[in-house]
C-alpha cells in the first residue's frame, strides 16, 4: 500500500537564483563524510542539474543521501522530487519538494500514469536514479517498468554497479542485455555511444553507470 506525502504547489520550491555556490559548498560537506556512495554526490546533483528537470525519481531512498543530492537540484528548477521505497523512509526528508511514497517500486511503476494524472502532474520523467535491491532480475524490472516513462534527453542514473562481489554483476548485467553492450566495470568509462543513448561509468565508490537518453 503505498503511501504518498502530500503534495504542495511547485512555485514554492524553487531556490532563489545565485544559490549555485552554497548547493555545492553543501554537498561538498556531505560528501567528506564517506559512505558507499559519498563519492558521487556532486555528480548526482551536477547530472540532475544539467537536464533542467520538471520532475525526479529516485528508487531506494535508505538514509536519504541521494535523496538530499537530488533535492537540491530539483529546487534549483522548482521541480518535484518522488522517491520510491518499499521500507518507510518517510523521516529522510521534509522538503516541500519532495514526495516520498512507500512501495515495493515496481508495483508502483506500473500505476505511475494513473497516480500522477489524479495529482496533476506530468508523467514524463526527467532523470531517474536507480538504487534498490542490485540484483539482475529486479534491475531490469525496474528498467522494463520505469525506462518507458523517461522524457526526451533524459538521465538515468544507476549506483552500485561496480561491486560485483557482493551482487553478482546484477546491476551492470541488466544494463548491459537491455542495451545489447559490454564494458568493464571495473575500470572508468568516460563515453559509449550506442543507438539511443550516451553510457557513461565511472568505478569509484560502488560504481556509479549514467545514461543519457539521445532523443533527435
Amino acid at each position: 500500500m503505498s503511501k504518498p506525502s502530500s503534495l504542495k504547489h511547485n512555485v514554492t520550491c524553487k531556490s532563489p537564483a545565485g544559490k549555485l555556490l552554497e548547493e555545492v559548498i553543501t554537498l561538498m560537506q556531505q560528501a567528506s563524510v564517506p559512505t558507499d556512495i559519498s563519492e558521487h554526490l556532486l555528480t548526482i546533483y551536477s547530472e540532475a542539474v544539467e537536464c533542467r528537470p520538471k520532475l525526479i525519481v529516485e528508487l531506494g531512498v535508505r538514509g536519504g543521501e541521494s535523496t538530499r543530492a537530488l533535492l537540491l537540484a530539483a529546487k534549483r528548477y522548482g521541480a518535484r522530487l518522488i522517491s520510491v521505497d518499499i521500507e518507510d523512509c518517510a523521516k529522510a526528508n521534509s522538503s516541500i519538494c519532495w514526495t516520498f511514497v512507500q512501495s515495493d517500486d515496481i508495483d508502483f511503476g506500473n500505476k505511475f500514469s494513473e497516480w500522477n494524472q489524479a495529482k496533476g502532474l506530468d508523467s514524463a520523467i526527467d532523470v531517474l536514479l536507480i538504487d534498490t535491491s542490485h540484483t539482475y532480475e529486479h534491475t531490469l524490472s525496474e528498467i522494463h517498468t520505469w525506462f518507458p516513462y523517461l522524457a526526451p534527453g533524459a538521465k538515468v542514473l544507476f549506483h552500485d554497479t561496480s561491486n560485483s562481489a557482493l551482487c553478482g554483476f546484477g546491476v551492470t548485467r541488466a544494463i548491459q542485455d537491455h542495451l545489447q553492450i559490454q564494458f568493464d566495470e571495473s575500470k572508468y568509462l568516460p563515453a559509449l555511444y550506442i543507438e539511443g543513448w550516451l553510457v557513461r561509468h565511472n568505478p569509484a565508490c560502488n560504481g556509479l553507470t549514467i545514461l543519457r537518453k539521445l532523443d533527435c
